[in-house]
């Protein structure tokens, strides 16, 4: 059997849906573990590590091969910033939903600082993934 391009391209289709499903397959076993089993993150941290590992080599890979983060949705600049103000918002707010559902802590303090790390860190990841962008577009232009 020879390797054509059709088949290389069926190959890589098959991989990315296998991918898909297996990473929103382990996030909804975590979300099960979580909220169902009421099971902690130290009971579940072998699943969430593989979890976050894939979700982190996918969001690095895109950047490195200078891919947009908004991709496939094509966004002026003005939207982009909007999506990259927007996103660590709304991190912000589910994280201090989260917080406030579970009854981790009802304290004003505690609920800040579970908003204020959505918020940030997403921050970050967006600053690191536009910083990776743009030295790829840097060496390739």
């Amino acid at each position: 059997m020879k390797n054509d391009e059709r088949v290389i391209i069926n190959v890589k289709q098959a991989k990315s849906i296998a991918y898909t499903i297996f990473w929103f397959g382990i996030l909804a076993v975590l979300l099960y573990r979580w909220f169902v089993l009421n099971q902690t993150l130290v009971d579940t941290f072998d699943f969430f590590l593989v979890w976050i590992i894939a979700s982190l080599a996918q969001f690095f890979a895109l950047a490195i091969k200078g891919i947009p983060i908004t991709y496939p949705v094509s966004m002026s600049k003005k939207e982009q910033l909007y999506f990259a103000f927007l996103s660590p918002l709304l991190t912000g707010i589910i994280s201090a939903i989260i917080i406030i559902f579970f009854k981790e802590g009802v304290e004003f303090k505690r609920i800040l600082r579970g908003f204020a790390g959505g918020f940030f860190g997403m921050l970050f990841l967006f600053f690191l993934y536009k910083t990776i962008f743009y030295l790829w577009e840097k060496r390739n232009t």
